[in-house]
């Protein structure tokens, strides 16, 4: 596997992770089902911190795939995103109800991410492709 296949592996999988949870939150009830609650959440209008953190996740899922077509500055543009990304999700209400398995698989996804982007700024065969 080359440094490039390798790089994409690192943008896709996390990205897929993610999706994967979601789907799996909505696909079971918890005692409160998960699915139940943004229900509720809808009927009485959410935040304007959760659009905004909307707003912000679908750009840096945009930022992700720059980062997979290796688009210059890209890499510094994730790192803005994921950071503004973080921030609203720690001063957001609303995202509290995860089940564990989902917990885990963000986790995971955030700390390829961490790698990602770590091999995008010291890697020289991929630096050199931004």
């Amino acid at each position: 596997m080359n440094y490039k296949s390798w790089f994409r592996f690192l943008i896709i999988f996390p990205m897929a992770l993610i999706v994967f949870a979601v789907a799996l939150d909505f696909s079971y009830p918890f005692p409160e089902s998960v699915s139940e609650y943004y229900a509720l959440l809808a009927a009485g209008g959410f935040s304007r911190m959760y659009y905004a953190y909307l707003l912000v996740a679908l750009a840096a899922f945009i930022a992700d795939m720059c980062l997979f077509f290796f688009v210059k500055n890209s890499r510094e543009i994730w790192l803005i995103l994921i950071s503004v990304f973080y921030v609203i999700g720690a001063l957001m209400p609303e995202l509290t109800i995860m089940s564990p398995a989902s917990i885990v698989m963000v986790q995971v996804a955030s700390l390829l991410g961490g790698i990602k982007i770590t091999v995008a700024y010291y890697s020289p065969q991929i630096r050199d492709l931004f």
